[in-house]
């Protein structure tokens, strides 16, 4: 029982620590008649089982269409997993990809990965003046575009990852992917929750990894949760 309970006390110690998350909330944002349409349907076709383990073919291709047209990137369905919001693409990037004694490169946003960091227990940097020991670049549209340039320009000359999360600001044209040095690198990372409070449903897609981080997304939650899947088919727009 001592190699268990050593395990988890650190982690409980971590989780321990976190600041208290708000519930969502959805007065502010009711849920579209679309969503609604698309949640009855589903379950009247009894769409209430595991659904394939990278997430329903048609979330994955909106996904891809949605990268297309706001950020030119073409990419195919089986390079995108579903998850569980974009709290689990954050987790299980970092946990894939920033080896023992790396560190996370965050500007901005970087409150948006701190949970998950503290959890994985790696420690932030910003200073973007130093690569030495960054596995993984954490960056967002809500990051000053000259500074993202920057780092991309000091990432590609080292062999660190990059995160480019979506779902923290409205899409910018600037996408790390296009940096000649850095495509098969970057993985992209979206979210449902502002039309879809509470239900949890994300995606992560692209990267010469994606295989990798969809296994072990899939060790955690096996597949996200059907019904949302196919409510989250009935938004207009990610």
């Amino acid at each position: 029982m001592n190699g268990p309970q050593q395990l988890a006390r650190p982690l409980a110690q971590r989780v321990a620590e976190l600041p208290d998350a708000a519930a969502p909330s959805g007065e502010d944002n009711p849920l579209p008649e679309t969503v609604q349409q698309a949640a009855f349907e589903a379950l009247a076709r009894g769409e209430t089982h595991y659904t394939d383990r990278p997430g329903i073919l048609p979330l994955r291709k909106q996904a891809v269409n949605w990268l297309g047209s706001h950020y030119g990137l073409e990419l195919g369905a089986d390079e995108v997993t579903i998850t569980c919001g974009a709290t689990e693409a954050r987790f299980v990037a970092l946990k894939q990809l920033v080896a023992p004694g790396k560190h996370v490169l965050a500007l901005s946003s970087s409150h948006y990965i701190e949970a998950a960091a503290q959890l994985l227990g790696l420690s932030l940097r910003q200073q973007v003046d130093d690569f030495s020991g960054i596995g993984v670049v954490y960056l967002t549209a809500a990051d000053d575009p000259e500074l993202v340039r920057q780092v991309l320009d000091q990432a590609a000359t080292t062999d660190c990852w990059i995160l480019w999360d979506t779902s923290v600001a409205p899409a910018a044209g600037l996408h790390p992917a296009h940096h000649p040095d850095l495509t098969g690198r970057v993985i992209s990372i979206g979210s449902f929750s502002d039309a879809l409070p509470g239900w949890r449903v994300g995606w992560m897609a692209g990267s010469k990894v994606a295989n990798k981080l969809r296994a072990y997304k899939q060790s955690m939650t096996i597949c996200s949760t059907s019904i949302s899947q196919w409510a989250a088919l009935g938004l207009a727009e990610l």
